[in-house]
């Protein structure tokens, strides 16, 4: 049985905790009002460079949150005092091996990533071409962002078969079709739900909004791809990591709205010339 959709996206935990009590599908404006209501300010401008290397957050949670933020193989989180300390880059972390066990469990169709239906096999089949997991999936999710060419639309969190069929969504979308592709292909696929940077959301500058993208094991570790944006950034913060099914997001918009970003520094290494 297919599951109906989610009002609002699953990123937003909208139904899940805290969220208006909506009695049918909200209007486009409310949920662009909600989506804004979730924006976290960073306090600088993150220039390209820094987005494309290492950036050490500063966090902190109001209002006495507690969240744990989970450690990956692109971020690290260590506590100073109040605060909390992260390094995001695309080996920033060193998160332990999943067990093989884990790896199975990220390898099954679920009612949302629905990687045994036939047209995502031929979709996956298609495009998640090459010989190493990098390179399937590079052609995997260029694909994906290709083909997601439909409406914007924050106010469901459809399963992938419908984001296929539909072509349109938004980042939870193309994560649920981005994961079910690659679970269709063998490779182990989680999703991570969070932030990433922009420079302008919605006509507010520099912050981080609710995004959604797509975690492969390659087999050493956790490797991050976003169909939705193009690539994974060091503006990308994981709040927590699933399986695509919405209900294990309990209490992230709470967690999203009492989040600060205290600091952010760019990190600059130097490389060493031999003559």
């Amino acid at each position: 049985m297919r599951p109906k959709p989610l009002l609002l996206s699953a990123v937003l935990a909208a139904l899940l905790s805290a969220a208006p009590a909506f009695a049918e599908t909200p209007t486009a404006e409310q949920a662009r009002a909600f989506l804004l209501s979730l924006l976290v300010k960073s306090p600088y401008r993150l220039p390209p460079a820094a987005l494309n290397g290492e950036i050490r957050y500063r966090l902190r949670f109001d209002n006495g949150r507690q969240w744990r933020i989970p450690d990956t193989g692109e971020q690290r989180v260590t506590a100073s005092g109040d605060d909390l300390t992260l390094a995001v880059c695309t080996a920033c972390g060193d998160e332990a091996a999943p067990s093989a066990d884990d790896l199975q469990h990220y390898l099954r169709a679920n009612a949302w990533v629905r990687s045994d239906h036939r047209e995502i096999r031929a979709f996956a089949r298609s495009h998640g071409r090459g010989l190493s997991v990098h390179t399937r999936m590079k052609t995997l999710t260029a694909a994906v962002r290709a083909h997601m060419t439909g409406p914007i639309d924050f106010r469901h969190y459809h399963d992938a078969a419908t984001a296929l069929k539909n072509r349109g969504g938004d980042c939870t979308e193309f994560a649920v079709l981005l994961a079910a592709g690659a679970r269709a292909l063998g490779i182990p696929a989680r999703i991570a739900h969070g932030l990433a940077y922009s420079g302008r959301m919605s006509g507010q500058p520099h912050v981080f909004s609710p995004h959604a993208w797509v975690q492969v094991w390659d087999g050493q570790r956790w490797v991050s791809y976003d169909a939705a944006l193009g690539a994974f950034g060091a503006g990308h913060i994981a709040l927590i990591v699933g399986d695509g099914d919405p209900n294990a997001l309990r209490g992230l918009n709470r967690a999203m709205r009492d989040l600060r970003v205290v600091d952010a520094a760019g990190i600059r290494r130097t490389v060493a010339h031999t003559d």
